[in-house]
């Protein structure tokens, strides 16, 4: 998979899940059909993404922080075979029903830089850039209002939040459809 600027991305990690029995050992993908498990899966990698951006002091923040946007962004692709997409769902489905979300930003962006949203995965992409710029903004605003560091306990508590995954159920249904 290559990102809209052709770059080589990084391999998802596999969230497999097996079924064992004493008759078999079922592979067993995880359905964003679920609207549940779609927030769930949101939820991990905005932890990901908020311990890179909190906790990690190294020099690959930015490509770790990368790999995670394009990671969570490569889940929607039809042929992903890493999660099990709702009936009907396709890149196509889902670009057109993000650009009315994503047009303002869309119509900020350079003709040159705009031409890239031109691909229909490249929107989804965005999209998911998008779930995680407002996220790092919420859990600033969070922090803040709560007078805190962050910490583990103070992302743990976060990212429990009802209000939280709420939203992150959100932003899966607005991907999904």
């Amino acid at each position: 998979m290559k990102d809209p600027a052709g770059a080589r991305l990084p391999r998802v990690k596999t969230l497999f899940l097996y079924r064992n029995d004493s008759r078999s050992s079922d592979l067993v993908r995880p359905s964003l059909s679920d609207s549940t498990a779609a927030a769930e899966l949101f939820s991990c990698a905005a932890s990901d993404f908020l311990h890179a951006i909190y906790f990690s002091r190294s020099a690959d923040t930015e490509e770790r922080v990368a790999q995670i946007v394009f990671g969570l962004a490569a889940l929607f692709e039809e042929q992903s075979g890493i999660v099990e997409l709702p009936a009907g769902f396709t890149i196509a489905g889902a670009a057109k029903r993000l650009k009315p979300f994503l047009a303002k930003r869309l119509n900020a962006m350079e003709p040159e830089d705009r031409a890239i949203f031109e691909d229909d995965a490249a929107v989804v992409t965005l999209a998911v850039n998008a779930f995680f710029e407002e996220l790092l903004v919420r859990a600033d605003a969070w922090l803040e209002l709560k007078g805190g560091v962050m910490n583990e306990e103070a992302l743990h508590e976060f990212l429990a939040s009802s209000v939280i995954h709420d939203w992150m159920l959100g932003w899966a249904k607005r991907i999904l459809g």
